[in-house]
This record gives structure tokens, C-alpha cells and sequence, in this order.
């Protein structure tokens, strides 16, 4: 058998050609089938974009609200804590103006709520009560609650600072006194071994729980 080019050329495409055709019909299918993909894709894409922002939102709008309430509930307990604190500070004030007097020492005038601002040194105190004779004046710091921090604040930086806040007691011999409803972690034995009266409270009368004091001197 002979065999010249344009033989073989149309033999080659009656092979090739339906070979190519199959593939190229398969390849249509395949182009067919990556499009809907890829539109269900964009689809859940975009439907996660959707839920995704609305769960932001969502976080969003909750955490508002929690930070609101928490924000309410801080105001409530720090309202209950003023609450306590001014209790205690009416029912020592109020002991103290009955009979002037804490241990053996008698007083001529009782002061409460004193502040004092020194611009020169950057200087401000508060105490919440003062009582003063002749020679002597004392201190009373009052919590509902005693922890140490309080005494220790008491004792190194208002008993520290109170003379240079107010002068005219420079004179005074100077002692502190920690007066509360109840303590925690034994800050009144601190207050004792710092030389300190420590005031309690025995039904509607004030129990004198140390007056084995030390004047205040300040080393500094």
C-alpha cells in the first residue's frame, strides 16, 4: 500500500480530530463546572462577609451593653463603700463630741472633714477628725473597714505631713488614732505597734482597743 502525504495527513486527523474534539468538549464541561464553583464560592463568601460583619456587630452592641452595666454596678458598690465609710465617721464623731476625751487625755475642741493645700511644696492633706487641747492634739483616721495599707498610709504620710500642712499645731505634741468598725489581716495590731489609739465599736459606744500610745515624731 502506498502512502503519500495527503494520506497520511487525513489519516492523522481521522484519529486525532475526534480525540481533540473529546477533549475539548470535556475541557467545556470542566470550564462549565469551575464557573459555578466559583460563583458558589463568591456566593459563600460573600455570605460569610455578611455573617461575619453581623456577629461584629453583634459583639459590638453586647459589649457596649456589658460595659455599661459594669460601669453601674462599680457606682453601686463605691456608693455602698461611701455609704460605710460616712456611717463611721458619724458614729466615732458623734462618740468623741459626747465626751472629749480618748484614755486619759481630755480635749477642748474637736474638729472633722480639715483639708489643707500648700502650693510651695505640692502638699494636701486630709484627716477626717482633730481633737485638740493646749498641748496635745490627735489624729483620728476612720474606716468602716482597717487594712494595713490604710495604716501604713496613715502612719508614714498624713501623721508625716500634718504639721508642715498646719502650723499653728506645731507646738502640739502629736499622736494618731485608727478608729473602725472591724479590721483585716490584724491591721490593728499594726496600728498598736505603731503607737496608735485604736478606736472600735462596742454596740453604740466606742471601745478603746489600744491607749498604750507614743507621741509622734517626725525624723524626718
Amino acid at each position: 500500500m502506498e502512502f503519500n502525504e495527503e494520506k497520511i495527513t487525513s489519516l492523522v486527523r481521522s484519529i486525532v480530530n475526534p480525540i481533540m474534539d473529546k477533549f475539548s468538549e470535556n475541557m467545556d464541561q470542566l470550564s462549565e463546572k469551575m464557573d459555578k464553583s466559583s460563583e458558589k464560592m463568591d456566593k459563600s463568601s460573600e455570605d460569610f462577609r455578611k455573617d461575619l460583619k453581623k456577629s461584629s456587630q453583634e459583639f459590638d452592641k453586647r459589649s457596649k451593653e456589658l460595659d455599661k452595666r459594669l460601669a453601674e454596678v462599680s457606682k453601686q458598690i463605691g456608693g455602698i463603700g461611701n455609704s460605710n465609710g460616712d456611717y463611721a465617721e458619724e458614729f466615732f464623731l458623734k462618740s468623741l463630741e459626747k465626751k472629749m476625751q480618748i484614755g486619759t487625755m481630755e480635749f477642748d475642741s474637736i474638729l472633722d472633714n480639715i483639708s489643707s493645700y500648700i502650693k510651695a511644696k505640692k502638699l494636701r492633706g486630709e484627716y477626717d477628725i482633730l481633737l485638740v487641747n493646749t498641748e496635745h492634739i490627735v489624729v483620728v483616721e476612720v474606716k468602716y473597714r482597717l487594712t494595713k495599707n490604710y495604716v501604713n498610709d496613715f502612719y508614714n504620710k498624713k501623721l508625716k505631713n500634718f504639721k508642715d500642712l498646719f502650723p499653728m499645731y506645731k507646738n502640739h505634741k502629736l499622736y494618731g488614732a485608727i478608729a473602725s468598725f472591724s479590721d483585716y489581716d490584724n491591721a490593728r495590731n499594726l496600728s498598736r505597734e505603731y503607737g496608735l489609739f485604736v478606736l472600735g465599736r462596742s454596740g453604740e459606744k466606742i471601745d478603746i482597743i489600744n491607749d498604750n500610745v507614743r507621741e509622734y515624731l517626725n525624723d524626718k
